[in-house]
């Protein structure tokens, strides 16, 4: 009987302390990232920002009106709809229902990004940390309305969207 009472009891210890050990495992996930971890992130994102805004700056440079179709199909393979790390978002038509903000941090960042303003944020995403930013653009060159019929004769400092940069960040 007393050997009984001791099994008994070893087995609520020991359930007792995995239970302990899987609420701290899982707690382990929501603890967000360490300033380092975010300077990184923060980091990376700047780099990004400058490989996307030179190979956008290359795109204007080279698209003339007699080869606007081939431009738009070119920013369209570069800003591909399945490649969530890097988004052209807007709500001035004409635009494809993935070009139009997708969630509340990019509705957030669009309405910004309309005033001419950036917005950042660390946010956990599908169990994945992420230093999420945008970054204000105008019809900043002539080239714009080439592609987008809707705007007037650039450059102008009309804002009209916003470009969504998502890095993940490192644990």
């Amino acid at each position: 009987m007393r050997l009984r009472k001791l099994v008994s009891y070893g087995i609520f210890v020991l359930f007792l302390v995995i239970g302990c050990g899987l609420t701290a495992v899982a707690r382990g996930y929501e603890i967000p990232p360490t300033t380092g971890q975010t300077a990184f992130a923060q980091q990376t994102s700047d780099l990004m920002l400058n490989t996307l805004f030179a190979a956008l700056t290359q795109e204007f440079n080279e698209t003339t009106p007699d080869n606007v179709e081939q431009g738009k199909h070119s920013i369209s393979l570069i800003f591909n709809d399945k490649n969530k790390d890097m988004r052209l978002v807007g709500t001035f038509g004409p635009l494809r229902e993935k070009d139009r903000p997708s969630d509340n941090f990019e509705r957030q960042a669009n309405a910004l990004a309309l005033v001419g303003q950036t917005y950042t944020s660390v946010q956990r995403v599908d169990n994945q940390w992420y230093y999420r930013r945008s970054i204000p653009l105008s019809n900043f060159r002539a080239e714009c309305a080439l592609c987008h019929a809707n705007y007037p004769a650039g450059p102008s400092s009309d804002w009209v969207g916003a470009l969504m940069l998502r890095v993940p960040i490192k644990k």
